[in-house]
């Protein structure tokens, strides 16, 4: 799987060369719009389950994309990432070539990301796919666009996405990590987390910072606010340092001495931990067995579906959510 942690993709910074849907010119090695259209509708279901993981994560590499829900190709020439290319319901972004040689595009780049149009909202685009409104709510809240795009810092969370269920368990991405989501009350805002493990009685949230910049601290008080909250008795805050070089050790540092006094806010390295490390102070968190997040209703539309004389009542255009598949 695509490594975030290997400097050799950053030498220019922590951003990728990307192309955007909306402002440049489409590449020869893209499909036309009528054609993406006619292959997307015959393969809806899978094109809602990539955009829910697109929009939960903000920015993922197609290989990471792949790990998450095997139904998605991990090959970025793959058709599927063509093919949402070409209809404009992705941007597409490669590491930056420092070399001056051309290296843009999905055959020649070390890896390629996606990442929703920052530009355009794709609702309209995906009304002409057939979605229903509910399905296209289940892609993920809000307005289907790019939002807050640190590439590197986002890449290393979906990363970090993987490793945790390979562990055991749920997880969910940035989008849906809300504190009023969380709380389950409006009045604590729309902020969050990076990431959120969802465990057997535990929500472990992710914090990743590159930097200790003067927020650092408001951003501890504040999930001191939200752990005091009487819904989030059984959550863990997980400061992960991700910063380059030398640096990071002073950005763990810092963090270890703000989670010294707060007994649920531990400190630790994000390329340890994604390697199987565990936090300084050494808390191991354990998933246990998450209850499944899936099959909402199933068992009460199948048994309307044999009243009505409907036996597939309970899959019947249900969201991939629905069905089963968790989208985080």
């Amino acid at each position: 799987m695509f490594d975030a942690f290997d400097e050799s993709w950053w030498s220019a910074g922590s951003a990728l060369n990307w192309w955007d849907s909306r402002v440049a010119d489409p590449p020869a090695w893209l499909p036309d719009r009528e054609k993406a259209l006619a292959w997307l509708e015959r393969h809806a279901p899978v094109t809602g389950a990539a955009l829910a993981l697109i929009r939960s994560h903000r920015t993922c590499e197609t290989s990471q994309l792949h790990e998450l829900d095997p139904r998605l190709p991990a090959d970025p020439r793959s058709t599927l990432w063509m093919m949402l290319a070409g209809m404009r319901l992705i941007d597409l972004g490669f590491p930056i070539n420092v070399n001056g040689r051309g290296g843009w595009g999905p055959k020649s780049a070390g890896f390629m990301a996606v990442r929703l149009p920052v530009h355009h909202a794709i609702d309209p685009e995906l009304r002409r796919l057939g979605l229903t409104p509910v399905e296209i709510a289940d892609i993920g809240p809000g307005p289907l666009r790019g939002q807050r795009q640190y590439d590197r810092h986002n890449l290393i969370c979906t990363g970090l996405a993987v490793r945790a269920r390979r562990d055991g368990w749920l997880t969910a991405g940035e989008a849906w990590c809300r504190f009023d989501r969380i709380c389950d009350d409006p009045l604590m805002g729309r902020g969050g987390p990076d990431l959120a493990l969802i465990g057997e009685g535990l929500l472990a949230c992710v914090e990743l910072t590159a930097s200790t910049g003067q927020s650092l601290e408001a951003k501890f008080r504040r999930w001191d606010r939200i752990l005091d909250h009487p819904a989030c008795r059984n959550t863990h805050v997980l400061w992960l340092s991700a910063g380059r070089g030398d640096g990071n050790t002073g950005i763990l540092e810092r963090l270890d001495g703000l989670c010294a006094a707060r007994s649920r806010q531990h400190a630790g390295d994000a390329a340890s931990v994604m390697a199987g490390g565990f936090m300084t102070d050494g808390w191991t968190p354990s998933p246990g067995i998450p209850v499944p997040l899936g099959g909402w209703m199933g068992h009460d539309m199948d048994r309307l579906g044999r009243v009505f004389g409907l036996p597939n009542a309970a899959s019947w255009r249900l969201p991939e959510r629905m069905r089963g598949h968790w989208h985080g």
